[in-house]
């Protein structure tokens, strides 16, 4: 028949306790890994987020307006050497000049649109420190006056800075500026 000795059950718990230590080690070499991957998707999306928002600032209207007007002056400097330059060609200035006026009519034409953006926004804005409008709604009320039903309209509007108006009375003032508007 087969005894166990001490020496076995000695062996086998050393080695029992062995092989736990080694998969506690392997499963905190997974988190580790599993940890750092994390790590890393979260940077390259900061990255790519970033690099969304450069491209989104370069792209603004006014920026494109600004780009126009450098170009406008580059093109009018130009023009203004062909004509100095007595070698230069009529046809080189005609060129010129013709590329001169369209880049003059772009840049008039993104001027009145983005003018005109800001008058279409001009409601939608805290007229204080220009923080978009949250909310904005309208509340009906009937009264009885002199003994007749009346419909009376309320609006309300708040602005993400804490500007309220109600009925066109400030209840709550611009956060950012804390003073009213300049009328």
């Amino acid at each position: 028949m087969f005894t166990i000795s001490n020496e076995i059950i000695f062996w086998t718990q050393v080695g029992s306790i062995i092989a736990f230590i080694v998969a506690l080690f392997v499963l905190y070499r997974l988190l580790v890994d599993q940890k750092d991957a994390t790590i890393q998707l979260q940077k390259e999306n900061i990255s790519y987020l970033k690099d969304q928002l450069g491209d989104a600032k370069a792209q603004s209207p006014d920026l494109l307006a600004q780009s126009l007007t450098n170009r406008v002056n580059l093109l009018e400097g130009e023009l203004s050497r062909l004509e100095q330059d007595k070698t230069a060609t009529q046809d080189q200035i005609s060129a010129k000049e013709a590329e001169l006026t369209a880049t003059r009519t772009k840049a008039e034409a993104l001027t009145r649109q983005v003018l005109h953006a800001r008058t279409l926004l001009k409601d939608f804005l805290c007229p204080k420190c220009g923080a978009p409008l949250a909310e904005k709604a309208y509340h009906y009320e009937s009264v009885e006056y002199q003994g007749r039903e009346v419909d009376v309209d309320h609006e309300y509007m708040v602005f993400e800075c804490g500007y309220e108006v109600v009925d066109g009375e400030v209840r709550s003032l611009c956060k950012t500026t804390n003073t009213e508007p300049v009328s």
